[in-house]
């Protein structure tokens, strides 16, 4: 035969390949018959007319190889050697049969595999018609008239676009919220209610900033002992309750207006 063959344990005639497995001077093992096979289907895509002599050859000595290959991987009784078992310690003895169970075990567990796949798969059922003709004009075609290159000017004019501005404002600094306001703010809610919850101070849509100015806020009447604070449970809801007879709310810059009124 003509036909020469590569793998990575022969390079040669791909009858003498069949020769030397059959003398078991190379290991079946580790040849390849879909390699040869996708070698064999690349020769024949470079001919420029099929040569049957070889086609038929190779299909012979394929099969011959690939029935080897099939009888090699399912073991036979002449494979392990005949031991009296009453020659042997027990524990080695077990060992034989452990290791003969597990063989067992697994071609049983392959043959219920393949038994199942069987099953499943004669379920399937194939369509051969598609969509009625009718159907196939309601939904209109809304790439047509499309072509790449107006495709990629869109896209590229899309990635590009960018969002006109009047002023870069990225160096001015955000405007500070006064604490102040909010202590004065909820002194006036809870002397007037003499009950208040945090939750009724804020909202979901409050921002987290205004949050932290409200909580120091409440931290500072709690400081001046104006309220008293409780948390019930961990991570709960925060109860304050006026402290009657506390006295006015004075904050920072207040003695200096009432020093000034006063002095008038």
């Amino acid at each position: 035969m003509s036909y020469r063959v590569r793998t990575d344990s022969f390079e040669g005639p791909f009858d003498l390949l069949l020769y030397l497995v059959s003398r078991q001077k190379v290991d079946i093992g580790v040849v390849s018959i879909a390699e040869i096979t996708d070698q064999y289907l690349e020769e024949i895509s470079h001919m420029e007319m099929l040569d049957l002599d070889v086609a038929s050859d190779f299909l012979l000595v394929a099969s011959t190889l690939l029935e080897i290959k099939a009888a090699s991987l399912i073991p036979s009784p002449t494979d392990d050697i005949d031991v009296e078992f009453e020659e042997l310690a027990p524990s080695e003895a077990r060992d034989i049969l452990v290791d003969r169970l597990i063989a067992y075990k697994q071609f049983k567990n392959a043959s219920a595999a393949l038994n199942a796949r069987y099953v499943s798969e004669g379920r399937r059922h194939n369509r051969h018609f598609g969509p009625d003709v009718s159907l196939l004009t309601l939904v209109p075609d809304y790439l047509e008239g499309v072509s790449l290159d107006s495709l990629g000017f869109l896209c590229a004019s899309v990635l590009g676009h960018k969002d006109p501005f009047l002023l870069d404002s990225d160096h001015i600094a955000s405007k500070p919220i006064p604490v102040e306001v909010h202590v004065r703010s909820i002194h006036a809610r809870i002397k007037n209610s003499k009950t208040l919850r945090f939750s009724d101070l804020i909202t979901r849509a409050t921002e987290p900033a205004v949050i932290v100015v409200t909580f120091l806020a409440v931290l500072e009447l709690y400081k001046r002992n104006m309220i008293h604070v409780a948390q019930p449970t961990p991570f709960g809801d925060i109860e304050m309750n006026y402290i009657e007879g506390s006295g006015d709310l004075l904050l920072e810059g207040d003695d200096a207006i009432t020093s000034a009124t006063e002095g008038e």
